[in-house]
C-alpha cells in the first residue's frame, strides 16, 4: 500500500472584522472598576478616551504619554484599585500595538476582576487579534513563511481564544518537518476553546496531532536514536509512541465520536500494539458505517486486516473503498492478492483485470493476472500473459503518489527490461476521479534509455496535477 500524508490543517483567512476597536475609545465597561474617585486614574482614563478619539498622530502620542505619566504616578502613590489600574494599563498597551504589555496587564486584571469584565478584556484583545490573524495569512499567500509566522505568533501572545492563528503556526511548522513544535501547536489549538462552533477545528488540530505522534513511532532512525539515550530497546520506545498515537486519536474521538478515520488509525494503532481482538472490535463497527468513511481510509483498513489474516474483512474493506475509487493501483493490487491468499479464484480473476486494465507495463500486476487464469483453469491464457510479462519492452512503477486537497504529484521510475536500448516515447500520466475520469493530464518525455542492467537504463520522474476529486493515476503511451 502506498503511504499517504495529508495534513488537512491549512492556513485560514478569518471573515468576521473586528468590530468595534480601540479607534473609538469609551469608558470601561466592566462594572467592579474604580477610576472615578482617583483623580490619577480618571485622567489616564480621559487622556485614553481623547487619544482613540483623535484623528491627529501628534494629539494621539501626547495624549498617551499624558496616560502613561499618570498611570505610573498612580502605580507609586499606591492605594488604587489594582483591576482598574493593570485594566487601563491594557488599554494604552493595546493603543500602542504592544501585544506583549497588553497581555501582561490584561492577565493580572483577569485575576482580580469578574466575568463580564472578562469578557469585555476577550473583546478588546479579540479586536487586536484579528487584523494581526489576517495579516499572517496575506504573508503566508505571498510566500513570506518567516513573516507569516512571526505575525501568528504575534496574534497567539494577545488572544488565544480561537484556534486558527495556533493552527497556522502549527502547519508551518509541518511544512518544515519540525514535529515536536507542530503537535505542540495542534494540542494548543484544541485546547484554546470548546465551543461548538469550533468544534471542526478542534478535531481537526488533534488529529492533525496524532498523525504526527503515530508517524514519530515509525520514524526509525528517531526511535533508534532516543532508545540509545535512554538505554532502552528499541521496541520499548516504539511502543511508547504508538501508545501516545492511541491516546491522541481517542482524545479526537472524544470531540467528535463518529469521526471514521480516527477510529481506523486507532485500529491500525492496536495492531501495530498486538492488541488483535480490540482492533477487530473497531474494524468490524466501522465496516458498518463504509458509507461515510474516505477510500483511503477503507484501504489501510483492508492492508491492516490482511496483516492479521482476517482475509474476509480485508477484502470487503478494500472493495468498499474501491466503489469510491475505481482506480486506485495499490487497492487494485492489494485487492488481488487478498483474494489470491483467500483462494477465491473467481473474485482473484476479476480483480487482476481491473488491476491490469490501471497498470498494464507492470510484470507484478501481469503475474497476477496469470496466477488467476492458471487457478480457473485457463492454460492458454495463462501462458499468454506469461508471454506478455516476460516480453515487455519497458515497465513503469510510482514509487510515490501524494494527494493534497487540489493537487496530486506522482513520483515514477520507468525501466528499460530489454538487454538492448529503448527508443524515447511520450507517455501520458493521468490524474482521476474516484470514477475513473481524467481531471488533469501531464505528459512526460522519456528519452532513449540505455540497455537493461546499465547505468541510463531508466529515467525518473515526478508529475503534478491540478483539479478537485484528484484520488487515483493511469497512464497511456501517445
Amino acid at each position: 500500500m502506498a503511504s499517504r500524508w495529508n495534513m488537512t490543517a491549512s492556513v485560514m483567512a478569518l471573515t468576521l472584522s473586528a468590530g468595534t476597536a480601540l479607534a473609538q475609545q469609551r469608558p470601561p465597561e466592566c462594572r467592579n472598576l474604580s477610576y472615578r474617585g482617583n483623580f490619577r486614574l480618571n485622567g489616564a482614563q480621559q487622556h485614553l478616551d481623547q487619544a482613540g478619539r483623535t484623528n491627529f498622530p501628534e494629539d494621539r502620542q501626547r495624549a498617551l504619554a499624558d496616560a502613561e505619566r499618570l498611570l505610573q504616578e498612580s502605580a507609586r502613590a499606591g492605594g488604587v484599585d489594582q483591576a482598574t489600574l493593570w485594566y487601563l494599563y491594557g488599554q494604552f498597551y493595546l493603543m500602542k500595538h504592544d501585544v506583549v504589555g497588553a497581555d501582561s496587564s490584561f492577565r493580572k486584571t483577569e485575576a482580580l476582576t469578574d466575568p463580564d469584565c472578562k469578557r469585555e478584556i476577550a473583546r478588546r484583545r479579540r479586536n487586536e487579534w484579528v487584523p494581526i490573524q489576517n495579516a499572517g495569512v496575506e504573508q503566508m499567500n505571498a510566500g513570506n513563511v518567516d513573516s507569516a509566522l512571526a505575525l501568528f505568533r504575534r496574534a497567539n501572545l494577545i488572544y488565544r481564544d480561537e484556534p486558527y492563528a495556533m493552527l497556522n503556526v502549527a502547519t508551518i511548522f509541518v511544512n518544515r518537518n519540525q514535529n515536536d513544535s507542530a503537535i505542540f501547536y495542534f494540542r494548543a489549538a484544541a485546547a484554546s476553546n470548546d465551543a461548538p462552533r469550533f468544534t471542526e477545528a478542534r478535531a481537526t488540530a488533534l488529529f492533525n496531532a496524532a498523525r504526527l505522534v503515530q508517524r514519530e513511532a515509525s520514524d526509525t532512525a528517531s526511535v533508534g536514536a532516543e532508545a540509545r539515550r535512554r538505554g532502552v530497546a528499541d521496541s520499548a520506545v516504539r511502543n511508547e509512541r504508538l501508545r501516545a498515537a492511541l491516546e491522541a486519536y481517542r482524545d479526537v474521538l472524544k470531540v467528535r465520536p463518529r469521526d471514521l478515520q480516527a477510529q481506523a488509525s486507532v485500529a491500525s494503532v492496536l495492531f501495530s500494539l498486538q492488541r488483535t481482538q480490540e482492533a477487530q472490535a473497531v474494524y468490524d463497527s466501522m465496516l458498518a458505517h463504509a458509507d461515510s468513511m474516505e477510500s483511503l481510509d477503507l484501504f489501510d483498513a483492508g492492508v491492516a486486516l490482511f496483516r492479521q489474516d482476517r482475509y474476509d474483512l480485508a477484502a470487503r474493506a478494500t472493495e468498499l473503498g474501491l466503489a469510491k475509487n475505481r482506480c486506485y493501483r495499490d487497492a487494485l493490487y492489494n485487492l488481488a492478492n487478498t483474494y489470491l491468499a483467500a483462494k477465491d479464484s473467481v473474485r482473484l480473476l476479476d480483480a487482476a483485470r481491473r488491476l491490469v486494465a490501471v497498470d498494464s507495463m507492470n510484470r507484478q500486476s501481469l503475474q497476477l493476472l496469470a496466477a488467476a487464469m492458471q487457478r480457473n483453469g485457463d492454460t492458454q491464457g495463462t501462458l499468454r500473459i506469461l508471454l506478455k510479462r516476460d516480453s515487455l519492452p519497458w515497465e513503469i512503477t510510482v514509487l510515490r503518489f501524494d494527494l493534497g486537497d487540489t493537487t496530486a504529484t506522482i513520483h515514477a521510475v520507468l525501466s528499460n527490461l530489454q538487454p538492448k536500448p529503448l527508443s524515447g516515447f511520450k507517455l501520458a500520466v493521468q490524474f482521476v476521479s474516484g470514477a475513473c475520469e481524467p481531471i488533469s493530464q501531464q505528459v512526460v518525455e522519456i528519452p532513449d534509455l540505455n540497455p537493461n542492467g546499465s547505468p541510463g537504463a531508466s529515467y525518473d520522474f515526478t508529475l503534478a496535477g491540478n483539479g478537485r476529486g484528484i484520488v487515483a493515476w493511469k497512464y497511456t503511451v501517445q
